[in-house]
């Protein structure tokens, strides 16, 4: 089977350009000193600066055209081969067809933002030493975010909706780039999601679209987790790709606003996170740590637990399960549990500098 010149230039350039972005993935300190310092910040902010003025998400118009142009491939392909025999030479080229997009996407995916999983990191700009989480003071550690939880909890909701998240979520970052700089963030460009609903059963309160440089946020999510989920993916924009290290940096940039419903997002999440780690040394601490909270705050988990029963779904399994192995296969090995690593920073943070 022989193609043409252009083709054949095609995938020597495809093959190439992704041959260095493993080559390049490597090299930690070239990924931290020339692309997460250097090159990404500088494209991001041209993604920024020109769709972030936009009202709606330009990623998501590109998501769903995508879509919609992939199944129209399929139906056309599977109609193709009901009305004719297929030969080898058309198997071969609609398989390579489908790998040449495969790589495409790759190299753009890992050139836009992917790279960002193979950086030094957060934990390495700060100069954070993480230690041993199975010591008294993540037991001390986790009090405090319970208390913390407690004091900051609103009073009302109206914090909770997306406009104000998206301000003083904007507002924390411009106060936490006064004592670390390279976490100055603009232009901004945080929106809603237009799947709507679809993301409760997808199993995602918020995600970083790296084509369009937009953070996108599920708003159908109950209302206290919208604080910090902007937060977080704000992080996702600033170049911190892995999960753990996304919190860390939104919990960072939380804990400087005055803000209740931010503080009470990042500190209720931070709790969760530290207590279930905690709960894997001593469970009944863990148990009475988690009866020490407030009954409002208690309130807003019952809410979150009937939330996740309402939406759980095949779908909501299926997506799980892909972003799990997505996270495995983009330097994060304990997939979802990923998330839960920020008290590695956290305890760190903690023990260095005596606050959380």
């Amino acid at each position: 089977m022989s193609f043409p010149k252009r083709t054949t230039y095609l995938w020597v350039i495809l093959l190439v350009a992704a041959a260095l972005i493993r080559i390049s993935a490597i090299r930690q300190d070239w990924v931290e000193t020339y692309y997460s310092s250097q090159f990404y910040p500088f494209i991001s902010r041209i993604a920024r600066f020109l769709f972030g003025w936009i009202p709606f998400s330009i990623g998501d118009i590109f998501y769903f055209c995508a879509g919609a142009w992939l199944l129209f491939k399929v139906y056309k392909g599977v109609k193709q081969l009901r009305q004719k025999k297929p030969t080898k030479s058309i198997l071969a080229y609609g398989l390579l067809s489908l790998l040449a997009l495969s790589l495409a996407v790759y190299i753009l995916f890992n050139a836009l933002w992917g790279l960002n999983y193979n950086r030094k990191g957060i934990a390495w700009q700060m100069n954070l030493r993480v230690r041993d989480t199975a010591s008294s003071s993540l037991i001390g550690m986790t009090g405090l975010l319970r208390d913390y939880t407690n004091a900051w909890k609103p009073r009302d909701t109206a914090g909770q909706e997306f406009n104000n998240s998206r301000i003083e979520a904007i507002r924390s970052y411009q106060a936490l780039q006064k004592t670390i700089p390279y976490l100055a963030y603009q232009p901004y460009s945080v929106k809603p999601s237009l799947f709507g609903i679809l993301g409760n059963y997808m199993g995602y309160s918020g995600y970083y679209n790296p084509f369009s440089g937009e953070a996108q946020l599920n708003t159908n999510i109950p209302g206290f987790l919208v604080p910090f989920s902007t937060s977080h993916e704000i992080a996702h924009q600033l170049g911190y790709a892995k999960e753990n290290e996304a919190n860390f940096v939104g919990y960072l940039a939380a804990r400087e606003s005055s803000d209740s419903s931010l503080r009470y997002s990042a500190y209720l999440n931070m709790f969760l996170y530290a207590n279930n780690e905690l709960r894997y040394m001593d469970s009944s601490l863990a148990r009475e740590n988690f009866e020490g909270l407030s009954e409002p705050v208690k309130k807003d988990l019952a809410e979150y637990r009937k939330f996740l029963v309402i939406y759980e779904g095949p779908v909501e399994k299926l997506v799980d399960a892909f972003y799990h192995q997505f996270l495995k296969l983009n330097e994060q090995p304990a997939g979802r549990r990923s998330y839960n690593k920020v008290v590695l920073w956290l305890l760190a943070y903690y023990q260095e500098r005596g606050v959380i």
